[in-house]
């Protein structure tokens, strides 16, 4: 098979335009934030009325526990978040966003928006709607763990 045609060739060639796009917009601006704590920032404050944990940040974006630790001590570090214990099991300890964090999702939602206006250039709605009906049967087909909660999130314009 010919990798050019294919679909993972063609799914990471758009990876890699949306990273290189965001990591640009990032530079320009100069904050320090990479793509991922962007989507992380935006999870959380989007889930700020929930109590979020360590395990539902590795579930929505279907990362191995180093990685969620890894990602999450960096953004602890930076003054992103913070970890704070919880009353009925002091080994839990919830996510919560700073006021650093919370001041600069307003610029990250704009880079996020500005992207996705940009992906979906030239497509109707109903391509949109059909596209990501694709997209979730790949995702489906690929057993991510939490699809139905990231499948809720997306928007529906």
């Amino acid at each position: 098979m010919r990798r050019v045609g294919a679909l993972g060739y063609k799914i990471r060639l758009i990876h890699n335009g949306i990273h290189k796009r965001m990591e640009a917009k990032r530079s320009a601006n100069g904050d320090n934030l990479t793509g991922m704590q962007r989507w992380l920032i935006g999870y959380l404050n989007d889930h700020e009325d929930e109590d979020i944990y360590q395990k539902d940040i590795e579930a929505a974006f279907s990362v191995s526990r180093a990685t969620a630790s890894n990602m999450l001590s960096v953004m602890e570090r930076n003054g992103l978040l913070e970890r704070v214990s919880v009353e009925k099991d002091a080994r839990l300890k919830k996510l919560m966003l700073t006021d650093k964090a919370k001041n600069m999702l307003h610029a990250a939602d704009l880079h996020v928006a500005e992207t996705e206006n940009l992906l979906m250039q030239g497509f109707t709605k109903a391509e949109v709607a059909q596209l990501m009906g694709y997209l979730d049967r790949i995702l489906q087909n690929l057993g991510t763990e939490d699809f139905d909660s990231l499948a809720e999130e997306r928007p529906n314009d």
